[in-house]
């Protein structure tokens, strides 16, 4: 049978029926609708021209849906994977990849980092090569900002803020360690602070986008201390400072903007309005894992006597207090905070709990499972070789 020809010219005979139509003036509309609120979330500074473009870009890679869940993935390349702007964000060993609900790759970027790591805030992430001096500021959709440490300075880790401002923490050879902050152009340095024996071992900064926490850890006589600062950006002296002999912090996490949270090896540390310490002793339970959210809340998963089968998650508020104290009789692999959720990862199961305690859901689950994902109504599984949605 001899093959019709394409021609241009018999475009002018296609008739567009009326489904076509409507569906257009659907999709027009949609589009339209989208970025007058786009546009005016960005005059009442709710939004910005990056998240602007990142919400137009999504929306359009989403009229073409991909092919579902599960998706593939070389579990031995990815190097970490969280939310960012309600799409899942992931960090391999050659580049970042952002998943929509359809499982699309609305981005697929590559690096050459020998040791990339990312912290994420809002809807930016940053992505930095670990005892190398490179990094980048990303969305879901696009990458923002390239760059590199003064002096070839070695990065230690890194935070965003949610001002879209950075904080590096970096070798130097003029001190032990050293807290850059930029502003949100990424150029202009707006705070510096020269550690002089001690080596920074995590930073967060505040969502008023003037404060930044600090922890370092150090040893003295034989034994381990550890230290934590908040910088307010117009003075040179921190604004508070804390000693902690004999444990070392891990992280530390603006609750809210003069409320920090401190994990330790063997305690968690709260400081109200940076004035008022209270310190939480693990005692013989041992540190399991813990997750923080953007909304201020704090879930520590603690053994007791480093039992897999006797283990329980404290969470605390954005104010400090405690929500709900729960056991589980299974080894908790994994946790997750976001949005008022705690996605956690046991043995054989993925348990969704709001942050007063009570379960959502609950899905089965193979020993495979590394970590999980709750986004309102989805939860996403990672486990080895896949990324699935939990049913």
């Amino acid at each position: 049978m001899e093959k019709k020809k394409f021609n241009l010219k018999n475009l002018k005979n296609v008739k567009l029926t009326k489904g076509m139509k409507a569906g257009g003036r659907v999709i027009l509309s949609l589009i339209v609708v989208l970025v007058l609120f786009l546009f005016a979330a960005q005059r009442l500074n709710i939004a910005t021209v990056t998240d602007i473009n990142d919400s137009l870009r999504s929306f359009m890679s989403g009229l073409n849906p991909g092919s579902g869940y599960p998706y593939k993935v070389n579990s031995g390349s990815i190097k970490d994977i969280t939310v960012l702007n309600g799409d899942l964000f992931i960090l391999t060993g050659q580049d970042t990849i952002t998943l929509d609900s359809t499982a699309k790759q609305v981005k697929s970027t590559s690096h050459t980092y020998s040791s990339p790591c990312m912290s994420t805030k809002g809807s930016k992430a940053v992505v930095y090569n670990r005892n190398g001096n490179r990094f980048r500021i990303e969305n879901r959709t696009d990458t923002l900002f390239t760059g590199e440490t003064a002096d070839d300075e070695k990065i230690i880790t890194a935070a965003m803020g949610a001002k879209g401002n950075l904080a590096l923490a970096t070798f130097s050879d003029d001190c032990a360690s050293k807290l850059i902050v930029y502003s949100n152009n990424y150029k202009n340095v707006i705070f510096s602070w020269s550690c002089a024996q001690d080596s920074i071992t995590s930073v967060d900064l505040a969502d008023n986008g003037r404060y930044a926490a600090v922890s370092v850890v150090g040893a003295r006589d034989g034994e381990i201390y550890s230290k934590v600062f908040v910088f307010d950006f117009d003075y040179s002296e921190p604004k508070a400072e804390y000693e902690y002999y004999g444990t070392a912090i891990l992280a530390v996490h603006f609750s809210k903007n003069d409320n920090v949270v401190a994990i330790g090896d063997n305690l968690a540390s709260f400081i109200k309005g940076l004035k008022n310490k209270s310190d939480i002793e693990y005692g013989s339970s041992t540190l399991v894992n813990f997750a923080f959210s953007e909304d201020g809340y704090t879930s520590i998963a603690l053994a007791a006597h480093g039992s897999t089968n006797e283990q329980k998650i404290i969470c605390y508020s954005s104010s400090l207090s405690q929500t709900f104290d729960k056991d589980f009789d299974k080894s908790i692999k994994n946790l997750f905070m976001s949005n008022g959720r705690i996605t956690v990862v046991l043995e054989d199961q993925v348990c969704v709990l709001k942050t007063s305690g009570s379960i959502v859901k609950k899905y089965d689950a193979d020993n495979s499972g590394i970590a999980a994902f709750n986004l309102g109504n989805r939860t996403y599984l990672y486990s080895v070789g896949k990324i699935e949605k939990c049913k």
